[in-house]
């Protein structure tokens, strides 16, 4: 699977799987699974499990703006607490490597406290609870985004991808309210595999603007009939 991020340096996945379902991470996952078979029949269900001979991988330093996704063929709100503590010991000691924990459900952060060197992200596809949930079977949008919000923590991370239909600007006020160090805004990267109901060109552009007005770094991915983002 490529890296999602283009900051990204390195996946480093020492928690493996996901329940949430989201119609729209099944067709890359299944891809990746399906070549897992003869190293870890659990990836190759995708069933959420446990890595810890990976929690010794050597990691790579980072620089300015870049991270090492963490978990990133997962999420870690299906991870046990215990577990998950031993994540956070290893990433405690990488002082000079900046990390991306990123979950769908957010709520699943306050169970522990956080390095600094951490980023604590999630997604948000679209303020609309009634078409998040015909897509997932993760928290509605508007949880995801009080639970971030409530968490005390200096470094943030939204993803607005895959962008849908939404209200532009609720998502940006919800961005302002959450102040992120950084906003990651695409359309659907797949989508003759899955067809989501897209917002029109003018409000994503509409939404990055004004979210750099906050002073925000915003980063396009897939923005489709854009010329210049």
């Amino acid at each position: 699977m490529t890296n999602m991020y283009s900051r990204s340096v390195k996946q480093w996945n020492p928690f493996v799987g996901c329940k949430h379902d989201c119609t729209y991470c099944v067709p890359s996952f299944k891809a990746q699974a399906k070549r897992q078979k003869q190293r870890c029949l659990a990836c190759y269900s995708f069933g959420s499990h446990e890595h810890p001979e990976r929690l010794q991988a050597g990691l790579p330093r980072t620089g300015e703006g870049e991270f090492v996704f963490t978990c990133a063929n997962g999420d870690v709100a299906f991870c046990s607490t215990e577990y998950l503590a031993r994540i956070v010991e290893v990433i405690k000691f990488r002082k000079g490597t900046r990390f991306l924990i990123q979950s769908k459900d957010p709520a699943a952060f306050t169970r522990l406290a956080w390095p600094d060197n951490v980023i604590l992200g999630t997604t948000i596809e679209t303020n609309k609870e009634e078409i998040a949930a015909r897509c997932s079977k993760a928290p509605a949008p508007a949880e995801r985004f009080t639970a971030l919000k409530g968490i005390d923590h200096p470094h943030k991370m939204i993803t607005l991808e895959p962008i849908m239909e939404c209200d532009p600007e609720v998502l940006i006020d919800w961005v302002a309210q959450i102040s992120p160090v950084m906003v990651w805004v695409g359309y659907n990267s797949k989508p003759k595999q899955v067809c989501l109901p897209e917002p029109p060109l003018i409000q994503v552009t509409h939404i990055m603007e004004e979210v750099r007005k906050l002073g925000v770094d915003v980063i396009p991915k897939l923005i489709r009939g854009a010329i210049n983002v």
